[in-house]
């Protein structure tokens, strides 16, 4: 019987020494995690501080103690993208994804350089699992709804970039997007307020000049568009694209003169712009310059061949020169591009 007592005394000394150990163990693996985002915490703060080697070499301190841990990976992926080593980038985000897929932020860096890449439906589905997993920081909206608006959705942009400004009630970029897609959905006054918004937070985002001043095209505000461009064109004086849209502004207006003034410094500018040379034809058929048309809309289709409206305006000036069959067959050639409007020359041609 004494026999007996030792043994379970010794069987029970045994199962106590395991339960302390087992103990001891997870003590350690706490102590580690605890270490881990010490040490992680440390890097955040030196990311914020602009002090990214040292911040790169707090993450990989704490993934050294604790390879499991997700958040790591992805402030070191923000650090590799400032960096543009954007291989290694994707393979810290997926690394994230894989260890914890409810790490929002993850999703978001994938979306972002899938943007980077044009690759705009899966960029769309990365910030919608972003924001469904929490990640709901203006720029998450702001960045689908560009996704939406590149896929030509834009109910679905207009909502994203109202929810971006929600977050972020001075959020420049996203009343000016938000002010495009306005502008698409034919909301003229609506964008124009949008773009007057954009500009009243960050008066460098040039785009909204031109932007604004093409609504205010559409509402018939000739000058007001005209002073907008304008406003562009000072604060970037190689802005060939204002230019363009000032020139059209005045030739809407009838100063012909000065249209073909700005088309043909946005040709000078960027020597590879098919609208400005289209634009410049026509420009020169109103001016009664028909040979100096047809050179400036063969140029326009030599750069794009498919170029309907060219096309259409070639006719014109061909048949201003006495050249009919080469008008009507340029006509033909516009309708086939979708010009519906050269149908009614064709049957000059019959």
């Amino acid at each position: 019987m004494k026999r007996i007592s030792i043994t379970l005394f010794s069987i029970f000394l045994v199962f106590i020494s395991f339960a302390q150990t087992g103990n001891s163990i997870e003590e350690e693996i706490k102590e580690l995690q605890k270490k881990a985002k010490l040490i992680y915490n440390e890097g955040v703060r030196l990311a914020q501080e602009g002090k990214l080697t040292e911040a790169h070499l707090k993450f990989d301190a704490a993934l050294f103690i604790l390879p499991e841990f997700a958040y790591p990976y992805v402030e070191r992926a923000k650090i590799k993208i400032l960096n543009q080593e954007i291989d290694l980038a994707k393979k810290d985000i997926e690394k994230a994804i894989e260890i914890n897929d409810n790490v929002g932020e993850a999703f978001y860096l994938r979306g972002y350089l899938k943007l980077l890449e044009d690759d705009y439906q899966n960029a769309l589905t990365d910030f919608t699992h972003a924001i469904q997993k929490e990640y709901t920081k203006a720029e998450a909206y702001y960045y689908r709804g560009l996704m939406n608006f590149e896929m030509n959705d834009y109910n679905s942009a207009l909502i994203d970039f109202t929810m971006a400004i929600d977050k972020k009630y001075d959020y420049a970029y996203a009343f000016n997007d938000r002010g495009s897609s306005k502008r698409m959905l034919g909301d003229y006054h609506g964008a124009i307020h949008d773009y007057t918004q954009a500009l009243s937070y960050d008066s460098t985002i040039i785009v909204a000049f031109d932007n604004r001043a093409s609504c205010k095209i559409k509402t018939g505000d000739f000058q007001g568009a005209i002073e907008d461009y304008t406003l562009a064109i000072e604060k970037d004086s190689e802005f060939y694209l204002a230019l363009n849209n000032r020139g059209y502004a005045y030739y809407l207006m009838g100063n012909f003169e000065s249209a073909l003034k700005d088309f043909t410094r946005a040709i000078e500018i960027n020597k590879e712009y098919a609208p400005a040379y289209n634009n410049s034809g026509i420009t020169k058929i109103k001016m009664q310059n028909y040979l100096g048309a047809e050179d400036d809309l063969n140029k326009a289709i030599e750069l794009d061949a498919e170029y309907g409206e060219a096309y259409m305006n070639r006719g014109y000036a061909k048949e201003f020169l006495g050249k009919f069959p080469a008008a009507c067959a340029d006509w033909q050639m516009a309708k086939d591009l979708g010009i519906e409007e050269a149908e009614k020359y064709l049957t000059e041609c019959e």
